[in-house]
């Protein structure tokens, strides 16, 4: 048997689009007219908002990173103290208007949490006077303190 060829010639395949084109249109008047019943429900309200909320939306949770910069000359020993923007020195007076300004800052939010970030070179003993003033800071507002403390590798990743 061999092949037919059809006097009309080869059969051509093509889509016809019409029926797309009739949907696509159904729907764009279909988006219109939801969009101005939608819109026209709308009422502007004045909600109420809670005095003391018992729960907050996620983004009201406010975190403060303290940040331990060691010294150039002794990666051991802490240089200087950097929170919310400001930096702080390593002797005591320097400590106490930091605890005065996270008590301000507890007051503000006693739900705050502290992320105390530290090289890993940096000792203990250059820590440990930096989570005391967190918690006098917190102390001074009347508040328990909320600390994750993170050391930091070589590479400045946790």
């Amino acid at each position: 048997m061999g092949r037919i060829v059809h006097p009309r010639g080869r059969a051509r395949i093509s889509a016809n689009l019409t029926p797309m084109i009739d949907l696509t249109f159904l729907l764009i008047v279909f988006f219109i007219v939801v969009s101005q019943i939608g819109d026209r429900q709308r009422v502007a309200l004045s909600l109420p908002r809670p005095s003391d909320p018992v729960s907050a939306p996620p983004g009201e949770l406010r975190r403060t990173t303290i940040n331990l910069v060691p010294r150039e000359d002794a990666p051991t020993l802490l240089g200087s103290v950097v929170a919310g923007g400001t930096s702080y020195g390593a002797d005591a007076e320097a400590l106490r208007q930091l605890a005065q300004q996270l008590a301000a800052l507890y007051r503000a939010n006693p739900q705050m949490r502290m992320s105390v970030r530290a090289d890993r070179r940096l000792q203990y003993r250059a820590v440990e006077p930096i989570l005391r003033a967190i918690a006098d800071g917190a102390a001074q507002a009347g508040v328990a303190p909320r600390v994750n403390l993170v050391v930091l590798r070589e590479g400045g990743s946790p």
